[in-house]
Order: structure tokens, then sequence, then C-alpha cells
């Protein structure tokens, strides 16, 4: 048909807009975004050594990181009130800034105090070394601290005490801790610390406890007694190897969300997710959910952890070490839709 010269321009400008955004789509589709990925934030640049992020969520909606920059030290703590866009500047984590640490984990509170727990390191003897577990609260969504306490060393020097995954508040006075050497119930008024459920040591694995009240370890067994027996779940994620590398965590609708690192080596070549939408009896391995390929090996051990934003978002903190990445190596910060999950 033959368009007087107005309506050709017209019909033009239409035909190359609908290529235009054809052709983003095509891109987002490339580079992974209609799963609903975010670009990573970079949060530091130039570590190495057990770099190990953790991270919390406030009730106020503040997302707190803690991450060492080099081997032992020094280890330094961000927050974001943007959801994850932007972050302060890493700062040291004051009741840490002189001593040698193995990182651990955060976990915010029922009352709102966030409640960071770390590693230290310390030399029983010559040419010896070992860990024990310290932690701290903060009344302020991350800005200040209280002093450290500390936790009992393990009898054996040799046996590390280690922490790396949010604790499970089963009460004010009884925090779950899942720590390398013992699995016990702590109570931060006493001090004391006493026998979880059967008094099985499930190892440095996480827990989770469901909102129906279900206890699952990252050991692969679902308890719905508060621990006192344990059924096995199979097949489940390998979250139990290299249990400190890996996560689990809930979410507010009842599903639950473990990682699987994919590929050989020493940090593999993709990060997954696997779900549980049925209270931990079942794990979907058929069907995991990428969050990190970047078709090469992943530089490092990642060791991601992630948190809920809201009822449509997860963010996840994560390191890659690979000094060939532009910007070289680093701890990144990336929010993907939970609609991604289903």
């Amino acid at each position: 048909m033959n368009y007087p010269p107005s309506l050709r321009i017209g019909h033009a400008r239409r035909s190359f807009s609908a290529a235009c955004v054809a052709a983003a789509l095509l891109c987002t589709a490339v580079m992974g975004q209609d799963t609903g990925l975010s670009t990573p934030v970079r949060l530091e640049s130039g570590v190495s050594g057990h770099i190990h992020p953790a991270l919390c969520r406030s009730t106020k909606g503040t997302l707190v990181a803690t991450f060492c920059k080099k081997e032992f030290m020094p280890h330094l703590i961000t927050r974001s009130t943007d959801g994850g866009r932007t972050w302060s500047s890493p700062a040291l984590f004051p009741p840490t800034d002189k001593i040698a640490i193995y990182p651990g984990s955060l976990t915010t509170l029922a009352d709102g105090r966030l409640l960071h727990c770390w590693n230290v390191w310390f030399a029983p003897e010559e040419k010896l070394k070992s860990r024990y577990v310290a932690f701290s609260l903060s009344s302020d969504d991350g800005l200040t601290w209280s002093a450290p306490v500390n936790l009992a060393k393990n009898a054996d020097p040799k046996i590390h005490s280690v922490i790396r995954h949010p604790i499970v508040e089963l009460s004010p006075t009884a925090w779950l801790l899942p720590l390398a050497d013992r699995t016990v119930v702590y109570d931060p008024q006493t001090g004391k610390e006493t026998a979880f459920g059967d008094g099985t040591s499930h190892g440095l694995v996480p827990f989770v406890r469901t909102p129906a009240g279900t206890l699952i370890s990252g050991k692969g067994q679902r308890s719905t007694d508060g621990g006192q027996t344990w059924q096995p779940i199979k097949p489940f994620p390998d979250v139990f190897t290299q249990g400190w590398r890996h996560e689990m965590m809930g979410l507010n609708n009842g599903w639950l969300l473990a990682s699987q690192i994919v590929g050989p080596g020493v940090g593999g070549d993709v990060i997954h997710f696997i779900v549980s939408r049925d209270d931990g009896q079942t794990w979907d391995l058929a069907h995991p959910v990428e969050f990190y390929n970047l078709g090469r090996p992943i530089g490092g051990r990642a060791c991601p952890r992630t948190v809920e934003i809201d009822a449509e978002t997860l963010g996840t903190i994560y390191y890659d070490t690979d000094e060939k990445q532009a910007g070289g190596s680093g701890v990144f910060f990336r929010t993907m839709k939970t609609a991604s999950l289903k």
C-alpha cells in the first residue's frame, strides 16, 4: 500500500520502536533479567582468604552485612537502607578491630535486636591454632554494638568451635546454636548451655524453623517435636558437605530455600537455589533456580547468604575472587524476584 509521506514516516518510526523493544527484550533474556535477577552491586574489592559474608534484614528494613576483606582481618560491616541498591562504605566492626577472626553469622531477633556471632582465633599452645565463638548485639540496626560475650571453648583445643549460620531463636532465653562441635540451646541471660532435643550434634549446618514449627536440619533431617526425634529427608540438597559454605533459609510464605553449588574445583561453576514448598518434606531438585552463572569457574567458595527483603524480593550476598572479572575480586549483593522460585 502506498502511504502519504507523513504516514510512511510514522509507520517507520513505529516499526523502529517495535524493533527496539524486541531487541531490549532479547537483551534482557540473554542477561538473565527474565528470571528477576538484578545487576550485582559491588560492596568491596580486593578481597581474599576467609571472606565468608553474613547478612540480615532488621525489622525496620535495614540490611546489615559483615565479611572479612582479607584472611583473619579486617572484619568489616556495611549497611543499606534502600533494599540493597546502595551500601555504606565498609567499616571496621568495632568489637573485632584488633583480633584475628573467622567470619560468622547475623540474626535478627524477635525483639528487633541484631545478633552478630563470629569466631575468634586463639593459640592454646605453640604451633596450634583453634577457634571459639563470640557474639555482640545491636539495638540500633547495626550502628553500635555491645561488648563481646564469649561462648565456651571446646575442652579439646584441637576441636574448633565455629558458627557460620544464623541462630534459631526458640524463645528470648533459648537460642539454638548450630556450632561445628556441638548443637546446643544457649540462654543469653545466664550464659548456660543445655542439650538440644535428643542431644545429637548436627555439625556446622544451618537450621530453619518453619512457620508450622517444624525444624529442618542441614544434615537432611526433619523434626516436628522440637528435635526429640528426626526423620531423614531424601532426596535433600547437599548442604551437609562443606556445611559452612552453604545456606538454608525460610520464607514468610512457608517455602524453604537451600543453596547448591554445581561444578568441580574450589568454587564450582554455578550457584543454584533448591526450593521446598511443603514444609521441608520434599525438595525440588528437578527444577533448580539459577542464581549465579558467568560461564566460568567461581573464584573462591561464594558462601551465599540470603534474606527476604519483602514479599516479592530476595537479597543475596556472595563473593567471587576471580581477578579477571571487571573490577577484580569482590563482595557482591543482588536481588531476585521471589516469583522466580515458582
